[in-house]
């Protein structure tokens, strides 16, 4: 996915502060209905907070991350570790691209066995699991117990996604 770029880092750093441990970023002057001091943007629907700046709106984690590191991350996404998209402490945001990003997705919401990547066949009342990597879903096999398939699928993670995998 590629985004629009952010607007130059001097003219946010005239308006906002960010907190590196709290993730935090907060008005440094009145903006509008915003006073300073006050948390910065809104949650939109995707769940991210956004900031609007100078009639457009951006993430949080990209600004939290550009203001930081003094870097436009623009086509690379800023993910959020622990999948809190609320969370723009430094320790949570990394780079990635957009396949690695999705390597930390959370459960569906059709998902019933609870487990990323793990289902009930009910054709041969077993439990499959599967992975999804450069674009081909990859199947891990076929387990009568549920926990053997949950296995294969960390395992897999392991292998496939490395540091991206998610950490629940």
């Amino acid at each position: 996915m590629k985004y629009k770029s952010l607007p130059p880092l001097e003219e946010l750093r005239e308006y906002l502060d960010y907190n590196p441990d709290t993730g935090i970023l907060t008005w440094k002057r009145q903006k509008g209905l915003a006073k300073k001091g006050q948390e910065a943007g809104t949650v939109n629907t995707e769940g991210y907070r956004i900031i609007s700046f100078k009639f457009k709106k951006y993430r949080c984690n990209r600004i939290a991350y550009y203001m930081h590191y003094g870097v436009d991350p623009l086509a690379i996404d800023v993910d959020h570790k622990n999948g809190n998209k609320l969370d723009q402490s430094l320790t949570n945001l990394r780079l990635a691209t957009n396949q690695e990003n999705s390597f930390n997705q959370g459960l569906s919401k059709n998902n019933t066995s609870g487990v990323k990547g793990v289902s009930w066949n009910n054709r041969d009342q077993r439990w499959v699991a599967m992975i999804g990597y450069n674009r081909k879903n990859i199947n891990l096999g076929y387990y009568i117990n549920k926990e053997d398939a949950i296995q294969a699928r960390r395992e897999a993670e392991i292998k496939y996604y490395g540091e991206f995998r998610r950490q629940d």
